[in-house]
């Protein structure tokens, strides 16, 4: 299967499976990318399927798109072409042995090694300061489980350092429901803990019952209600089974 690479400074951030017709990149919370860059406009560009070839397409962005460093309106993509937008860059990945899926066993996205950077990590990436994405927060492992409403699994495990709760397909929690917003919540991970924001699309944030001004920090045994979803988290030492 085809999929984007986004990164930042030469860290990967997130991996995008490319497995529907479209996908849109932007810095709106709406878009199947959210790219978290003042210079990447609200709906920057588009990414289109059509039988077995993709293609990308500038969407009247302020600052353009550029594959391998020439500006396009619209072309087709090729495996390893470098889709730049504002200071993010997207790796284009295709399967050129698509008969060797077949023999080899699939092996599962690790999302323990990618560097998912909280809005902070991200801010200090873009101004260019070394050192930005620092390692993975040692300590207890946060969990959530889900109580009620439609989720791809009962179970995550919140291990980077930002987690989202949404329909959008890099979502950490993938929300199922028709009318499920692509962001619906983000939780952070750092030194002190774990913590909750509410996403630029304004959806209302719940913890025990409680609804939150912005962000919350989480303890263990909190209650989480976002987008028609009822969360259970918990922490979790590292090799508690």
């Amino acid at each position: 299967m085809a999929k984007l690479i986004l990164k930042l400074a030469d860290t990967v951030l997130k991996e995008i499976p490319l497995d529907g017709a479209q996908l849109t990149i932007g810095r709106k919370a709406d878009n199947d990318v959210v790219v978290d860059d003042p210079s990447v406009s609200s709906r920057h560009a588009k990414i289109t399927q059509v039988q077995s070839v993709f293609f990308i397409e500038d969407l009247g962005s302020t600052n353009g798109t550029t594959v391998n460093d020439k500006p396009v309106d619209r072309r087709q993509l090729k495996a390893d072409d470098r889709i730049v937008v504002g200071k993010h860059v997207l790796v284009f990945r295709e399967d050129v042995n698509p008969g060797a899926e077949a023999s080899a066993p699939v092996r599962a996205f690790d999302s323990e090694r990618t560097m998912m950077l909280d809005a902070k990590t991200q801010r200090d990436l873009l101004k260019g300061k070394p050192g930005a994405a620092g390692k993975e927060v040692d300590g207890a492992v946060g969990m959530l489980q889900v109580l009620s409403g439609r989720t791809d699994k009962k179970l995550y495990a919140l291990t980077g350092r930002l987690s989202t709760v949404g329909s959008a397909h890099s979502s950490t929690v993938k929300l199922t429901g028709w009318f499920a917003p692509k962001t619906a919540a983000m939780i952070s991970r750092g030194k002190e803990g774990y913590s909750v924001s509410m996403s630029d699309e304004g959806k209302k944030v719940l913890v025990n019952g409680t609804p939150i001004e912005a962000r919350a920090d989480l303890k263990d045994g909190d209650l989480l209600e976002v987008a028609g979803v009822t969360l259970y988290f918990c922490l979790k030492e590292h090799g508690q089974s």
